[in-house]
């Protein structure tokens, strides 16, 4: 007994294929993908500086949170191209500390730097000072501090009471908790892929 064969044609679905292959062109090129993933995750890392309300100096010398995190914010920036999508972030924004121990050091031309030691001072430059305020100090303890000390006619403050302590370098300890961790990064990236794809699905629905 032969075998009887059967065969079913299936026609039409040529329009399926091409709004097929546009949505596989679509997501083809990943550089559009990548730009919104590097939006996305720029914006996470600003809200996440926005809002982190630690102020451990200030709280320390009874002085008034200056904002520095969520300035920083501001200078977050996305980049991203065919191959990857990034956050930058400025090196003057002291986040990197994030990632490993920093060693500050005076810039050119100065000796020392200065570290606010004072409510009065806390946030603020020596320039920001008239030129009598302080005066340069030797403060001998178990070892030789340098200091900036207010003066008798710089306001009530005691006598030899510290406004800026003087360094050669600061070494800062490393501290992750200043940016959001990679599982964060991670699913600010994938919210975004799928956004963008669905998107693109609803578009050729």
């Amino acid at each position: 007994m032969s075998a009887l064969a059967i065969e079913v044609s299936i026609s039409g679905m040529d329009h399926f294929d091409e709004e097929l292959q546009r949505f596989r062109n679509a997501v083809a090129d990943r550089a559009p993908m990548h730009a919104r993933m590097a939006v996305e995750a720029a914006q996470f890392t600003r809200d996440y500086l926005i809002s982190d309300t630690r102020h451990r100096t200030a709280e320390r010398l009874g002085g008034t949170p200056t904002g520095f995190r969520a300035k920083n914010a501001k200078a977050v920036q996305a980049r991203s191209d065919a191959s990857q999508a990034s956050v930058l972030i400025p090196r003057s924004t002291g986040l990197g500390r994030a990632f490993g121990d920093v060693i500050i050091r005076p810039g050119s031309g100065r000796a020392y730097l200065t570290i606010p030691a004072h409510q009065e001072t806390h946030g603020k430059h020596v320039r920001d000072f008239p030129e009598d305020t302080f005066e340069f100090r030797m403060i001998l303890s178990w070892k030789t501090f340098t200091a900036l000390v207010f003066t008798e006619s710089s306001g009530r403050h005691e006598k030899g009471e510290v406004g800026f302590w003087l360094k050669r370098e600061v070494k800062q300890k490393q501290d992750r908790k200043l940016l959001p961790y990679d599982e964060g990064y991670h699913e600010a990236g994938r919210r975004a892929a799928v956004a963008y794809i669905a998107n693109h699905i609803y578009r050729q629905a």
